[in-house]
């Protein structure tokens, strides 16, 4: 998807832009969701067995709502990607084990669980590849303000 001329915007880049905001949305109406509805989502928090749900629920809006933004911009995109890849690696199992439901919830459980799983591998491919040059990462690459290689871009370059 990278095109190796700098400065140009390839065909794939807005592909990675659409990327972007289509995973972002999910979190983005989600962190807004748990505002409006906070107490619905500490409740479910805590019936899903995490013990301090009501002590972390306000940093896990603040990282749903501020990932979002950082995906959708495109801002330290790759760090945002590598958060929401493990953070939909963990809930995946702990809040829709399919394998302890009762056949009522059975599908339910199990769409949730594999939900989680492809967003996770979705974020690990942005992670890797990168935001695009239709993103403020891109464009200080491009102005020559620094590279995030220190994330993996070494593996889809080459070396220097």
């Amino acid at each position: 998807m990278n095109d190796n001329r700098k400065g140009t915007v390839a065909y794939g880049d807005y592909w990675l832009l659409l990327a972007r905001i289509g995973m972002a949305s999910l979190f983005l109406f989600s962190g807004f969701e748990k505002v409006v509805r906070y107490h619905d989502f500490v409740g479910f928090a805590t019936s899903g067995g995490l013990p301090i749900a009501a002590t972390v629920a306000p940093f896990v809006i603040f990282a749903e709502i501020a990932g979002s933004f950082m995906l959708i911009l495109g801002w330290n995109a790759r760090a945002a990607a590598i958060f929401f890849a493990g953070f939909c690696a963990i809930l995946g199992p702990w809040f829709h084990q399919f394998w302890n439901a009762s056949p009522e919830r059975w599908q339910e459980s199990v769409d949730g669980f594999f939900h989680h799983f492809v967003m996770a591998g979705g974020f690990v491919l942005l992670a890797i590849h990168g935001p695009g040059t239709l993103s403020l990462d891109g464009r200080r690459e491009k102005k020559g303000f620094g590279s995030d290689r220190h994330l993996g871009t070494q593996w889809t370059h080459g070396p220097d």
